[in-house]
């Protein structure tokens, strides 16, 4: 696949995102954070950008010759503003359509694709206080060593649909116990 149409695929795929914060998958969002997160610290290591972590524009500094058209770019930022997605996320949309077209020569997985599956999975998240919300539930931002020996975490839609069932199945489980007036036990 050709660097235009990997671009073009992505400008697709974010073009669908309904950029509502939906906290009915924020389990399955919180762990492709998390994957982010040390994914962008394995980058900035090896970009010498720690300072740059975690939110960065990883092709600008691994390619900085190479970048995604512009008017793809221009158009792609137009409508995920319009279909809501608040300033980060319009920023992270165009750094990964310039990773897209710059595919920087290195082992390291995509940094991007964790946050690109996180976005149609339920849109948006908040930045507040060092933490990143998604929802009702967060994930410590902490600091890029934490992440950067981070153990890869597992991404397959499998494992993700798994947490989201579970925690779909803790929630119904506290309104049952409310809605028969008896304390939640055990956690």
């Amino acid at each position: 696949m050709s660097a235009d149409e990997r671009t073009r695929a992505l400008a697709d795929r974010l073009a669908r995102v309904e950029w509502l914060d939906d906290d009915e998958r924020a389990p399955s969002r919180a762990r492709l954070m998390s994957e982010y997160l040390r994914r962008a610290a394995l980058w900035a290591q090896w970009l010498d950008a720690a300072r740059s972590w975690p939110f960065f524009d990883v092709a600008q500094l691994a390619a900085p010759g190479t970048r995604a058209d512009p008017e793809l770019v221009r158009e792609v930022y137009a409508q995920v503003a319009a279909r809501g997605a608040n300033h980060l996320d319009r920023r992270l949309c165009e750094y990964a359509l310039h990773f897209a077209a710059a595919q920087p020569g290195s082992e390291l997985p995509d940094p991007f694709a964790p946050l690109v599956e996180l976005f149609e999975r339920g849109g948006q998240f908040q930045q507040e206080a060092g933490l990143v919300y998604f929802g009702s539930m967060g994930v410590k931002l902490g600091s890029f060593a934490d992440h950067l020996n981070a153990e890869p975490f597992d991404i397959a839609p499998a494992a993700l649909d798994a947490l989201d069932a579970a925690w779909q199945a803790r929630r119904e489980e506290m309104r049952r116990r409310v809605r028969a007036g008896r304390p939640q036990q055990g956690g």
